[in-house]
């Protein structure tokens, strides 16, 4: 196991000021959570609905929406990934249409997806941050006088 290292008496150490960063964020999003939506949340929404909905061979070629797939197939995996889940919270949600779907659940969501992903990719920068903490930020111990 990693332990962090130490910083000096004066600074925060690069782990710590990265958590209270996404702490920050995170109250953020929770007082957004009932608020605005842009058309971002239909565009992935759709994205959900077709890769649950259609076979891969299709999802390039859906014209249901105008919010045609249009990112690599890594993401549209990632999308699938996602739908896996909406479709336990609310199987609406995955309605192939050209009308926009909202409701409350979707919304939520989509929301709280975004949040549970942040909290792995800072999983994986805090992992980071702790292996490559450079020597520096360790204590050091003073150096004798050379005689």
């Amino acid at each position: 196991t990693h332990s962090l290292p130490m910083a000096s008496d004066h600074t925060t150490h690069p782990l710590v000021a990265l958590v209270a960063l996404y702490a920050g964020a995170l109250g953020l999003k929770l007082l957004l959570l009932p608020a605005y939506r842009s058309t971002d949340f239909e565009v992935h929404r759709h994205w959900m609905a077709l890769t649950a909905k259609l076979p891969f061979d299709n999802w390039y070629l859906d014209e249901t929406s105008e919010w045609t797939l249009d990112y690599p197939p890594l993401f549209a995996w990632f999308e699938r990934l996602l739908a896996c889940g909406g479709e336990r919270v609310e199987p609406q949600m995955l309605t192939l249409s050209a009308v926009p779907y909202v409701s409350a659940a979707t919304v939520a969501y989509q929301r709280c997806s975004v949040i549970a992903f942040d909290l792995l990719l800072l999983g994986g920068a805090a992992s980071l941050a702790v292996s490559l903490a450079p020597a520096a930020t360790q204590r050091v111990k003073p150096r004798a006088a050379a005689s």
